[in-house]
């Protein structure tokens, strides 16, 4: 009986073990966001294009860079510091999801630039969804960067954009 106890205890914390380790597939602790897998920033569009779209996310320190471009669709990862937002803007034929990976802040859209009266909260894990027609703005009013990916359909900016800081990003985009 001791040897059959031993035997499921044994097998119970390996178990216990194996089940908590992080797989191959696994590769952000979603505990510490500690990165294990390398990222290469670059647009992968038009390929098809498999990847961990939380480690671009959170590795990135662009304003904006994009890393899919298609035909009809594009991606692309942003930071925004501190106090900084996206800029009021309005896209009239395209609809654009974005998704909070980390920080916090608040986002605002209207029918008009001098009303944006739809304002939401954000924080980690938020979808946003912005539909072609409003004007809208995201702001991080917190005091940790901002880390988000942006969907856009059909595509925003031209093939491998990289703004480094929101002034290119305002420069080489009308809002």
């Amino acid at each position: 009986m001791k040897k059959v106890l031993f035997l499921l205890a044994t097998v119970s914390a390996i178990l216990f073990i194996s089940c908590n380790q992080p797989t191959s597939g696994d590769s952000v602790n979603k505990e510490n966001k500690a990165i294990s897998e390398p990222v290469e920033f670059r647009d992968f569009g038009a390929e098809p294009f498999v990847f961990n779209i939380e480690d671009y996310t959170v590795q990135n320190e662009t304003y904006r860079t994009s890393i899919w471009t298609g035909t009809y669709m594009q991606m692309t990862v942003m930071t925004l510091q501190p106090g900084e937002d996206i800029g009021l803007e309005l896209h009239t034929t395209t609809d654009q999801f974005l998704r909070v990976e980390e920080g916090n802040g608040i986002v605002m859209m209207g029918d008009s630039e001098d009303n944006l009266d739809f304002q939401k909260r954000v924080s980690d894990d938020i979808a946003i969804f912005i539909p072609a027609g409003k004007w809208h703005n995201l702001k991080n009013d917190s005091d940790k960067p901002l880390k988000l990916y942006s969907i856009y359909a059909p595509v925003e900016h031209p093939h491998s954009t990289i703004h480094a800081t929101r002034e290119e990003g305002l420069e080489g985009h009308a809002h």
